[in-house]
């Protein structure tokens, strides 16, 4: 080998020393980077050379799409899973355990206290205003809950919403960047970084639909749902939704109260599962139209079954068919037929409210006339035992079987917290699941200290090359001197 072709293999090696270098920074500094595809460069002899020597022949991106598509799914299932879950979390906290300040049960045993205390000493207006006050604050529990609830509802509906933009957002960024990869692959420029910023775009897709991917030709890919529905393929489709801004009990996608989500102007329901099921999105529409509609269902029949127990059904003789009794709605008579919504409006009867001036109608009766023996206690007592009373529910949300009010209240703290309990287990679940799936990524992704390895190799050559191409310099310097 003469000494130009000597320079020109060190040159040759000095370049791709060079390359290799930027790969291996690349790396390191997208170290942490879900989303990057670790690079590795691919060397090949110069035929161009007679002398030989080395060249770059490509730069190539390490990905396994069978882990990115099953990574895909883990986090459509936890995205679903969490959002549950946290709906769980928040009607526990609404509707409370029966060891929670505040809670519907601790009301209801507070206001069965202050009966029993009233009871006691019937004479007593100490007693019956601090029995007024707990059955407002019963009543105001239940509203309370009641509000919550629908305050989750419009939560919901809003992160459709938001859920709805970001997902448009995201398969139009996928229609541009494979614009943007068919056009760079054509002109033989970089698309590395591109395929980058894609798997990224689907990353957060996955959270709201879980995507099936499909690699074209040209460089580009389609996106089908689960369900087939496709999303992406060379155009975007368009989802529409319009957001509800106040969400109330009686307001359902069936009345037509509540916006349904549209796919290229077709309506389509992803609680139901027709297209684009599964993910964070189908947990939402669970959320307001499944989930909370059903425990609203249950609220509405506990409040109504508090205003029969204390109406005219009761114990209180002077509370007539249709009239108004201890509990109202929102000050009138109960009416079954506006069930829907009325623990969001149960309320103590004005009448027997602390700051009233007939104080002693909790001891003769709501629509009594005269305060009759301040030492008769025998509608309190009965009153009393009207909580504890296995009674038929007139509700269709309580079932058939007669139980005590007691028993409903502890009955629906026990599903509520059951439900919480198994959603989150069911959380948990999804979320170790994804776990595996993101350090399977990762081991196949950059590791540092190999990394490093690769640096101090390269590093190694280029001071081999380098010393070649000062050998070469000095016996030319020889030659020229002669």
């Amino acid at each position: 080998m003469n000494l130009s072709g000597a320079l020109s293999n060190a040159m040759s090696g000095l370049t791709a020393n060079a390359r290799g270098t930027v790969v291996v920074s690349s790396n390191i500094a997208n170290a942490l980077n879900e989303n990057y595809g670790r690079r590795d460069i691919e060397l090949g002899t110069n035929a161009t050379q007679s002398s030989g020597g080395v060249t770059v022949t490509a730069i190539s991106r390490q990905a396994n799409p069978i882990l990115a598509h099953q990574t895909r799914l883990a986090t459509s299932g936890y995205a679903q899973s969490e959002a549950l879950a946290q709906f769980a979390t928040d009607l526990e906290q609404l509707w409370g355990s029966v060891d929670t300040i505040g809670s519907v049960a601790e009301q209801l045993t507070k206001f069965e206290a202050a009966l029993v205390s009233a009871a006691a000493d019937p004479s007593s207006d100490t007693r019956l205003r601090n029995l007024a006050y707990t059955a407002e604050s019963f009543a105001t529990s239940i509203r309370s809950a009641s509000d919550g609830l629908q305050d989750l509802r419009s939560r919901a509906d809003a992160e459709i919403a938001t859920a709805v933009d970001d997902l448009n957002a995201g398969l139009k960024s996928i229609e541009t960047l494979n614009q943007q990869i068919m056009t760079a692959k054509h002109l033989g420029q970089d698309t590395l970084s591109l395929l980058d910023q894609r798997d990224g775009v689907l990353s957060g897709i996955a959270e709201y639909v879980p995507v099936h991917v499909i690699d074209r030709e040209d460089g580009a890919v389609a996106l089908f749902s689960s369900k087939g529905r496709t999303l992406v393929d060379g155009r975007a489709i368009q989802i529409s939704f319009e957001a509800t801004p106040t969400v109330l009990a009686h307001m359902t996608v069936g009345n037509g109260l509540l916006s349904e989500m549209e796919v290229d102007g077709a309506p389509t329901s992803a609680a139901t599962g027709a297209a684009l099921s599964g993910g964070k999105l189908e947990a939402l529409f669970q959320i307001r139209d499944d989930a909370s509609v059903n425990a609203q269902s249950r609220l509405d029949g506990i409040a109504r079954d508090i205003i029969d127990r204390f109406g005219a059904s009761g114990p209180d003789a002077t509370i007539t068919a249709g009239g108004a009794g201890l509990f109202t709605d929102n000050g009138s008579a109960f009416l079954p037929a506006n069930e829907t919504g009325i623990a969001g409006r149960i309320s103590l009867n004005s009448t027997l409210n602390a700051d009233a001036t007939d104080i002693w109608k909790w001891r003769t009766g709501v629509n009594a006339t005269a305060p009759g023996d301040v030492g008769d206690s025998t509608l309190l007592v009965a009153l009393q035992n009207q909580i504890s009373a296995s009674l038929t529910p007139n509700s269709v949300a309580l079932g058939t079987a007669s139980q005590s009010l007691a028993n409903h209240i502890l009955d629906m703290t026990t599903d509520v917290g059951s439900d919480r309990v198994r959603l989150t287990a069911s959380k948990d679940s999804a979320d170790a699941i994804l776990t595996n799936f993101k350090q399977m990524q990762a081991s196949d992704g950059v590791n540092t200290d190999q990394e490093l390895q690769k640096l101090i190799e390269l590093e190694k050559a280029y001071a081999a090359n380098a010393r070649v191409v000062q050998v070469v310099d000095d016996m030319l310097s020889e030659l020229l001197s002669i």
